[in-house]
Order: C-alpha cells, then structure tokens, then sequence
C-alpha cells in the first residue's frame, strides 16, 4: 500500500507553486496524497511569515498535529516555506516532536530529508541559501492541469523596511529566457494551457543569471520611458515577447504574471499590453497586479518604496491607454508607523483616482529583523483596524461599479472547478462552475450538462455582478461546442 502525504499550504502563490513542487516529489518517491492529514504518514507545513498572522497559524497548526505523535510513532511532520527558513532551528524548541525544517531554497532535498528522518535521524534541518548557484530549475506538475505556475526567479533586492521577504527568499536570481521558454513549451505539450509567472519582483527577471543587467534598479527610479536591456542582457519584456513568439507555445492561450514593483515597471513592459496590431504580446492577459502599499509619499518614503504615487498614477493611466480593459489589483498597508489621517485619506483617494479593480489589504504588523520593526508601532490597533474596514468598504463601492459595467457582456473564462457555493434557486440538478475571465475577474455559471468544464474555456454572457464576482449564463465551450 503506498503511503500518502498531505501538504497545508499558507500565503502567497509562491507557496502554492512550492507546494506542487513538493507534491511531484513526493508522488515521484511513490507517495499519494490524502485528502486528510489523520489519513497521511507525512505531514507538511508550507507556512507564510510575511505577516504575523499567518506566521501564527502556521505554528499553532503544530500543536495539533502533537497527538498524532505517540511513543516516537505516528506520522513524519515537517515545517517549511517562509516559516521554516525565518525560524529555523528554533521551530524545534517549540514543537520538540517535530521530524524536519527546511526553507524555500532546499525544496528539492526533500527527499533525502525524508530518507534521513526514515533511518532514525531527528530534528533534520535544510534551511541554508548558496548564492553561488544559478538559478535553474524545471518546472514540476502534480498531476493533468489546465494551468501551471512557472518561477522565473526568485528572491527580492528591494528590502524595504517593513517587508521579511528578502530574507526568507534571499537576493535576486533570474532563470535564462531559453530555460523559461523551453519548460513552458514542455509544459503545453502536456495540456497546460495558461501559465502564470512567478517572482517576488518580476520585473526585475534577468538579475542573477548569466546574462544579468549590471543596471542597478533605482536607476529606474520615477522614470517612463524606454527602459530596455543593454546589448546581449535579458529583461522580462523579452521573456514575455520569447514566450510568445515560440512556435512549440502556440497552443498557449493565456500568461499571466505576478508580482510586480513600481520602481521597474517600464515603458517597454506597458507597450506588452497593446493589443497584437500594435505590436503586444498577443497572449498576455489583460491584468496586472502592482502593489502600492499607501497612498502618501511620506509613507512610501518610510516603507523604504523608493517611488512616488504621481509616477504610479501616470503608469497607470498609460496602462489604460494602451490597453482600456485592463483590470488592475493591489496591495495597500494600513497603520504603518507614523501615518496620520491624512496619509491615510491619501490612501482612499489613490484607489478612488487608480480605480483598482479588487486590493489586498491588511493592518500593519512588525515583522522580527526589519528595519520597520525597529521603529515605534505609533498607531493603536484600534485605528488600524477601523481604517482597515474603510478602505475595504471604499473599495467595495469602486469594485462594484467596475464589475457591473460587465453585465450583458459576453466573456470568455478558464473553468477551474465546481463552486463551493451549489446552491441553486428553483431545485434544478446541475451544477455552479467558477472561473476566471482574462482579466482575472472571477465569474460563476450554472449548466445542466453533467460534463465536468474543468480546465475548458467557456464563453458565458454575463447577467448579474457583485464587488467580488461576476455570474455568468454559458454559451459556448471551446472543447464541446455549442452548448447553451
């Protein structure tokens, strides 16, 4: 009987394309996964630091697990992710019966962790970085998908103070565009039919490689212009033009790409987004997440952003220029140390001049061993957290006048499952299908037809939204025909 893994993954989709790889690895030693983890012999913790509430979860999801432990026996259980490189060692003194810690740049040890813990060794630790390596590894799928997560690099030299990042990820290091292009191409040839590249700063991919710009970034500092790479250098632009242009990727029918940094989103990365007449990338989805983190320079200035919110709103209204549907995500910080009412009016008034599509926002947190940790947490978590219900609420309002400009539209989306919400008015059997369009709105449609859609575009004319979602009525399936 084979024994089975389970895998708890927290945090950004970094961990969820870290979580596959383990999967793959694991499934390649002969393993399956167990839909529960009292089901599973090993027992993985893919844990998120970069705020103090998911760091908490993270851990406590260890107290749990101790019953499962008795007399040395019971599952082997491993903590990973940002999690196990930030703490270590010290994970050991807080869960004494746990098997194994390793970090995000030893994923591919895991084998011989587990063949280790297997023979009798305990407290295995993998948690160093090796700067001297390149940067080069190939993409693992756990099991038939219609998408694929793709790192292109990994790490992030921007430390701003408040971020833990680039010490749980390290410095910057850039995969090879041939290297990219070639795993996307075998990635297709499987059935992948959108990828999603990966990168704390992908904007920044070419650093660390072989053919790295020596170009420091903050000489891109506030400029809109044509910022391309010097003769024989690779830049993200390229990759994305290389992917498209490649005749193995030609069933490819969506990139995506996230995330991004204001401080490198160049004039060259906008002309992408134009449509193919005008010389874009034909398969480039029309979405681009680009975290602001505040609305006030003065902020900005303490997070240790180096760009400014004019520069922002200018790319943005570029952006919409040259591609007017073009939905547009964020990520904003309340109660950063020292930001007053008018700071965080600033806020409501970026999002209401940007007008973003949805935003990521979480009440300010020390994180151990920033810079930002270092300075007096002045504002009250009281305050935090009611201008945290505002923003939430403005943008709800911004949101739900975006998504109902789409009802009586026609869209096509990418079926990634069975709603969790089946619930259908009038006792009709059937089923509610999400998914997601190409600028990343998230639709849900009901259709009698016992056909499972996931993994197939659909093309559904849209009848009702919300600030979350948009509900669609099918039309057509690119895999089936006509099926109204």
């Amino acid at each position: 009987m084979n024994p089975k893994f389970f895998i708890k993954t927290f945090g950004c989709q970094m961990n969820v394309a870290d979580t596959e790889r383990m999967s793959a690895l694991l499934s390649e030693l002969g393993m399956l996964p167990a839909d529960h983890l009292e089901d599973a012999q090993v027992i993985i913790i893919n844990g998120c630091s970069v705020r103090e509430k998911a760091s908490h979860k993270a851990v406590s999801i260890l107290g749990g697990l101790q019953e499962l432990k008795q007399d040395g026996r019971g599952p082997i259980i491993g903590m990973g992710g940002c999690v196990g490189q930030l703490d270590k060692e010290t994970l050991f003194k807080r869960a004494p019966f746990l098997d194994f810690v390793f970090g995000t740049d030893t994923i591919d040890n895991l084998p011989e962790i587990l063949h280790r813990v297997k023979n009798g060794e305990r407290r295995v630790l993998f948690t160093d970085f090796d700067p001297s390596m390149d940067y080069s590894t190939e993409t693992k799928v756990f099991g038939a998908k219609a998408q694929a997560f793709v790192n292109i690099m990994k790490g992030c030299d921007k430390y701003c103070t408040y971020c833990i990042v680039p010490y749980t990820r390290g410095r910057e290091k850039s995969r090879t565009i041939s290297e990219v292009v070639d795993d996307i191409a075998r990635l297709v040839a499987s059935g992948v039919r959108e990828v999603t590249l990966l990168g704390q700063n992908v904007n920044s991919f070419g650093k660390g490689n072989p053919n790295a710009s020596a170009r420091e970034p903050r000489e891109l500092h506030n400029v809109i212009g044509k910022v391309g790479p010097k003769d024989g250098e690779e830049n993200f632009p390229q990759l994305l033009r290389a992917i498209d242009s490649d005749s193995r990727c030609a069933e490819l029918k969506r990139i995506r790409f996230t995330s991004s940094h204001p401080l490198d989103f160049s004039e060259e990365l906008i002309d992408c987004y134009a449509s193919p007449e005008r010389g874009g990338v034909s398969r480039l989805s029309p979405n681009l997440h680009l975290p602001v983190q505040s609305g006030s320079n003065a902020v900005l200035q303490k997070m240790g952003r180096h760009h400014k919110i004019e520069t922002y709103v200018e790319q943005m209204d570029r952006l919409r220029q040259v591609c007017p549907d073009v939905s547009i995500s964020s990520d904003l910080i309340v109660g950063f140390p020292t930001e007053t009412a008018q700071d965080f009016e600033d806020t409501l008034a970026l999002c209401e001049r940007v007008q973003f599509d949805s935003i990521y926002a979480f009440a300010y947190s020390p994180r151990p061993g920033t810079r930002a940790s270092k300075m007096q947490d002045d504002v009250p978590n009281t305050v935090k957290n009611e201008r945290l219900n505002q923003l939430l609420q403005h943008q709800m309002k911004i949101a739900e006048k975006r998504y109902a400009s789409r009802i009586g539209k026609e869209m096509e989306m990418l079926v990634e499952g069975e709603s969790k919400n089946q619930k259908v008015a009038g006792g009709k059997s059937g089923k509610v299908w999400t998914g997601r369009t190409g600028c990343n709105r998230v639709v849900n449609f009901f259709s009698e037809n016992p056909m499972d859609f996931t993994g197939r575009f659909v093309n559904v004319k849209i009848v009702a939204a919300s600030g979350l979602s948009l509900q669609g009525e099918l039309v057509t399936g690119d895999a089936t025909g006509d099926i109204k």
